[in-house]
């Protein structure tokens, strides 16, 4: 055994695991063997955006074009998570990625990021995931973005060339809330094959029938943003017999019955606490002063995933329910429509 590994293994004899990773993570926190990322630049992306740029360590995997990723930071000394989607920085060496925060009103991540956060700060990142990405062929494509949903849209379009016919319809409130939009109206300028259009929801300019009266057959429909605008672009393919993926950054609005409430039992500690019927269980539960680990906070990357041992539960986008034991509930998308025992 090499003199290095030997006394690895000494220093892990005496100092327990998880010490030696705080420690790691407050003195040399690029050298982690956990995913971290160092903020190098903040530059504006709109009149109410910015852009984080965050070179990684070796122990980040990297993302595609289009995935998603849980950046969190220590905000007044407790964790807080987000979830963004990421793209290279053109030309850098060091893996470095950008993302894009917009300003929202008691937004934790955002706040700090906005008001609080300097270069060389550190961040936690986790894995890549998400399933949005270009077809395989060479299909037409429309990308159809609403606020914050553009940023995957970024990724993808600068992840290969122009060769298809491109589309990219983006919704904001007013043009000044666009994010990178001289990048966008250069971009159209520069690939014959990229067409751009921004609308403004301010003027009534909402998604309708008439924005996807120039698809050609098999052009498929890619759309990102919030749970109505998701419903409705949905609701638009699926009478054209358009092919659609699609993603929301929220979810759809939520009916629960403040009047009929249920008792979570968390298994681990013998907690148990009152909720209401149909509220999602992740907020639901960090209410009643219950920590939980969490990311995405919209059932994709499954940080808050946990055991139910028993009780109905009820998926807030399927509206499906389960009445039996389930090794990976969805804190964030679930709702108790019973009494639940969880592995908590």
């Amino acid at each position: 055994m090499a003199a290095q590994q030997i006394i690895r293994a000494l220093t892990n004899a005496v100092i327990p695991s998880d010490v030696a990773a705080f420690w790691q993570d407050h003195l040399a926190p690029m050298k982690s063997a956990e995913p971290r990322g160092r903020l190098i630049a903040i530059t504006p992306a709109s009149a109410r955006a910015i852009t984080l740029t965050i070179e990684p360590n070796r122990a980040f995997t990297g993302f595609r074009a289009g995935q998603h990723i849980t950046i969190s930071t220590r905000v007044n000394g407790a964790w807080v998570a987000r979830s963004y989607s990421p793209r290279l920085v053109s030309g850098a060496t060091s893996g470095a990625f950008q993302i894009t925060v917009q300003r929202v009103a008691n937004g934790r991540f955002s706040q700090w990021a906005h008001d609080a956060a300097s270069i060389g700060d550190w961040l936690k990142l986790s894995d890549a995931y998400g399933d949005l990405a270009l077809p395989e062929n060479n299909a037409a494509v429309m990308m159809l973005a609403a606020g914050s949903g553009i940023t995957p849209f970024l990724s993808l379009l600068q992840s290969t060339p122009l060769q298809r016919n491109t589309s990219l319809q983006y919704w904001v409130k007013t043009p000044e809330d666009a994010c990178h939009l001289d990048e966008l109206l250069a971009l159209q300028t520069r690939e014959p094959n990229f067409h751009f259009t921004i609308h403004s929801t301010q003027i009534g300019e909402r998604l309708n029938a008439s924005h996807l009266t120039d698809c050609v057959a098999g052009t498929e429909i890619m759309a990102c943003g919030p749970a109505g605008f998701i419903a409705t672009a949905t609701s638009l393919a699926s009478a054209q017999s358009l092919r659609l993926q699609s993603e929301a950054f929220s979810l759809p609005m939520i009916v629960s019955d403040a009047t009929q409430m249920v008792s979570i039992t968390l298994a681990r500690s013998g907690k148990v606490v009152q909720v209401a019927s149909g509220a999602a269980l992740l907020p639901a539960l960090e209410a009643q002063g219950i920590a939980l680990a969490s990311g995405c906070r919209r059932g994709i990357c499954n940080t808050c995933a946990c055991s139910k041992r028993q009780g109905i539960s009820e998926n807030i986008i399927t509206q499906m329910r389960d009445d039996g034991d389930n090794p990976g509930l969805r804190l964030c998308i679930s709702s108790a429509r019973s009494d639940l025992t969880l592995d908590l």
